[in-house]
Formats: C-alpha cells, sequence, structure tokens
C-alpha cells in the first residue's frame, strides 16, 4: 500500500459507498476494521480517505511478526 493508491481510491470513493463499504464491515463483524476507520476519522481523515486506507492496508505476515518479535525479545 502506498500514499498515492490510498488518494486515488479515496477520490473515487462516494459518501454513498463509504456508508455501505462500513455498514458491510458490520454485518461481517469485521471489528478491527471498524476501529481503525473509527480512529482515523476521529484524527482527521475523511471518511473516503479513511475507508480507503482501510481497504487497501495489508495484513503484516506471520514471518514479519516472528521477525519482529525475534528482534525485540534479543
Amino acid at each position: 500500500m502506498n500514499t498515492q493508491e490510498i488518494y486515488k481510491l479515496a477520490d473515487e470513493l462516494t459518501e454513498q459507498e463509504v456508508m455501505n463499504v462500513v455498514g458491510g464491515w458490520k454485518n461481517a463483524n469485521e471489528n478491527e476494521k471498524i476501529m481503525l476507520y473509527n480512529s482515523l476519522v476521529r484524527l482527521g481523515d475523511s471518511k473516503q480517505l479513511a475507508c480507503a486506507t482501510v481497504i487497501l492496508k495489508k495484513p503484516i505476515s506471520d514471518e514479519v511478526l516472528k521477525d519482529y518479535r525475534f528482534a525485540y525479545e534479543n
């Protein structure tokens, strides 16, 4: 995910599309996505930008987490 991709998607999203996506997250109990979205909006992002950020957020792989844990513990 890079900044250009996020802003491009945010520019393309309508407010109704954002509401549909966020509603879908609520129906699917995607609590982590909802919490991140709400946090970004409270911090000042537009609803479109917050939604695009959550959509394009890539999960951290288990391998990367192992590397972080190893570095932290040693």
